[in-house]
């Protein structure tokens, strides 16, 4: 991928990993709430996976996003309220 960043110090793997896997849980939190059938479930959720981490990514190279504490802090609260989403439901 050619991009150009605005800050130097931002890595786009790093950005583009960031919003992956915080895209990822935002959806994981959401699954419930889309009542599909079970075999239609895992393509639908794949493919918000997809969009939704692209456009957050654009949206992150646009306003110069830097992945700083406070941005780490709302990943790591994101996961573990997936984890304690999982763990409520069973």
């Amino acid at each position: 991928m050619l991009t150009t960043l605005s800050k130097p110090n931002t890595r786009l793997d790093k950005l583009l990993l960031f919003h992956f896997l915080l895209v990822t849980a935002w959806v994981i939190l959401c699954a419930p709430l889309l009542a599909q059938s079970p075999a239609v479930e895992p393509l639908v959720l794949s493919s918000l996976v997809i969009v939704l981490t692209s456009v957050s990514t654009i949206l992150g190279l646009k306003v110069s996003h830097n992945l700083g504490k406070t941005a780490c802090t709302l990943l790591f609260v994101s996961w573990m309220a997936v984890w304690v989403a999982q763990l409520f439901s069973l």
